[in-house]
């Protein structure tokens, strides 16, 4: 595929209702963090879409909590 087959895709894409272009995007942001070496695996992005479809995320003390084991003191 070409650049500019690519671009053209991509300006269709900008065309689209914003739920579509929203689940391009996150296709995109993964496929970057594969590439980028991501530790986050297949089943665990999996899980954490079906979480956050169902706005069953993590609470701001149990994420504060996380951060604080490794902030530095």
């Amino acid at each position: 595929m070409t650049k500019d087959q690519v671009k053209e895709i991509l300006d269709r894409v900008l065309t689209w209702p914003a739920d579509d272009q929203e689940k391009v995007a996150r296709f995109v942001r993964e496929v970057e963090q594969r590439r980028a070496g991501d530790d986050i695996t297949d089943e665990e992005w999996g899980v954490i879409e079906q979480r956050a479809a169902r706005r069953d995320l993590a609470t701001d003390e149990e994420v504060e909590g996380v951060f604080s084991r490794y902030r530095k003191p």
